[in-house]
């Protein structure tokens, strides 16, 4: 690299960074409230940090966590399927106050579960409690994370990537103080987060338009997005399989910290790879993200190897899909006009899902017999990882723009490129087959890289270009990038139903 390039690129980091900046301070409550958010899901769901086991007698644990986890699982499938008839209720004034007081109640239960019942099912009234306590910390956590999903829609990707990062940093800082202190002082703050929570959403939300976010993708059509549902579903398998494995490994002392300090590197690999280098979803998801969960799987399979090790690096592949996921929601929410009530509840509901049969079938195992299935899982689950990512990292998901689409790039060129590729697509009527094509001729592809992307003849390609060429009334590939960018440069001076942050 010449001295000129070193200096562009040290300007352009210097930019990136100013920009992040500037978007977290326009916006503080936005930031404190997703702090607290992140916060209060890792201590209920995804640790659970302060949440012991709980005790089934007859020396079978069962991880906290299950409870939650279903309820909110069950709420995100009923809230996918109610998208539109669940507008009233989204409307009403208290609709954020009752969710945390949702969350508050819950958090009570459970914690007079641990405190009071030491976490046990034998009696009537401490299931009671934990039962109370899943409803409550399950329903309005899956209910709050649907009403962040019209602010991220609204925001736009990178501005999300942004406050997720610096979200997640601080979390992490909080969580490290937290695992200083009796696990109790991390279960008071775990009880009276939803409060300022509350009170910050209310604050940020006076200068969005509500009205708008309310509104947003209601008329549009709306198809089951199957790759994105499996993805969700094997991030949330791995997860679950790491949580459910920990429970035969006594490492609750490290657990908090471990946590904590996987947050911050992928935080980190989340600038480099997102924001800097600016890698689309496709390569985001399956390359790095996917490739780190695997590699911490193969590392809990090896014998010798510390559990923490593979814990950590397992930790930090979850943490940066988590994010990328929210970005990815954000960007169909704002893209394609989709409701994101149906973006977000449909692949959180098999994230969930997966982690419960991940979680539920690992702890099961590794209790009944350690030595065994805890090599086993993890071999498995390595394997599983890695070939799904060879498989989903196909053009499967070009049609609907995503998989090429850059969270951390221009966002006023993503929008309006992506967009007018669907567009064109639905307007002319595209076969499936035809769309995946067209979608690479878009993006200056030649037929012979799409003859081996897609599996298919040099031959098949021409006659399917004969086709889309004659759909669009164009005659080259020249004339069809020129019509794409005419549907671009449109779309980008038509003012969208969602404004731009």
């Amino acid at each position: 690299m010449d001295t000129r390039s070193f200096i562009n690129a040290q300007a352009e980091r210097a930019l990136v960074l100013q920009r992040l900046a500037q978007v977290v301070a326009q916006r503080p409550y936005v930031l404190v409230a997703l702090t607290l958010y992140w916060t209060w899901v890792n201590m209920a769901f995804q640790g659970p940090l302060f949440f012991p086991p709980v005790d089934l007698q007859g020396e079978l644990l069962l991880p906290s966590w299950v409870g939650p986890v279903a309820v909110s699982a069950l709420t995100y499938f009923a809230l996918a399927l109610n998208y539109r008839r669940g507008v009233a209720l989204f409307k009403h004034k208290h609709y954020i106050a009752a969710l945390a007081a949702l969350m508050t109640i819950g958090a009570l239960a459970a914690f007079a579960w641990i405190e009071l019942g030491e976490s046990r099912l034998a009696s009537p009234q401490w299931f009671a409690l934990y039962l109370v306590g899943s409803l409550g910390i399950g329903c309005g956590t899956a209910g709050l994370l649907v009403e962040w999903g019209r602010v991220f829609g609204y925001l736009g990707p990178r501005d999300v990537l942004y406050f997720g990062i610096v979200a997640m940093l601080l979390s992490a800082l909080l969580i490290c103080v937290l695992s200083l202190f009796p696990a109790i002082v991390g279960r008071v703050i775990f009880l009276v987060i939803p409060l300022p929570l509350a009170w910050c959403w209310s604050h940020f939300m006076k200068n969005l338009p509500r009205a708008s976010m309310l509104n947003h993708g209601l008329t549009t059509e709306h198809h089951l997005p199957i790759k994105f549902l499996i993805t969700a579903f094997l991030h949330g398998l791995a997860l679950g399989v790491l949580l459910g494995e920990s429970i035969a490994v006594s490492t609750f002392s490290n657990t908090i910290l471990l946590n904590a300090l996987s947050f911050v590197a992928a935080t980190i690999l989340l600038c480099l790879t997102a924001i800097f280098v600016k890698m689309d979803f496709n390569h985001l998801i399956y390359q790095v993200g996917f490739g780190i969960m695997a590699t911490g799987s193969l590392l809990l399979s090896l014998v010798g190897v510390p559990f923490e090790v593979g814990e950590v690096i397992q930790l930090i592949g979850f943490c940066y899909v988590h994010l990328i996921m929210w970005g990815l929601c954000s960007y169909l929410t704002k893209n394609f006009s989709l409701s994101s009530v149906w973006v977000v509840a449909w692949p959180t509901c098999f994230l969930m899902l997966g982690q419960l049969l991940g979680g539920g079938a690992a702890s099961w195992l590794v209790q009944s017999d350690p030595d065994y299935w805890f090599v086993t899982i993890a071999t498995l689950v390595t394997f599983v990882l890695l070939g799904s990512a060879l498989v989903l990292i196909s053009n499967k998901n070009l049609p609907t723009g995503w998989g090429v689409a850059k969270p951390g790039g221009s966002a006023s060129a993503d929008t309006a490129r992506a967009s007018a590729v669907h567009a064109l697509i639905t307007e002319c009527g595209l076969t499936p087959r035809e769309s995946d094509i067209f979608t690479l001729l878009a993006n200056g592809r030649n037929r012979k890289y799409i003859s081996a992307e897609l599996t298919i003849t040099e031959e098949t390609v021409k006659s399917h270009i004969s086709n889309i060429y004659r759909k669009l009334g164009v005659h080259t590939q020249q004339e069809l990038l020129d019509k794409v960018e005419a549907q671009a440069t449109a779309h980008q001076e038509t003012p969208s139903a969602l404004p731009l942050a």
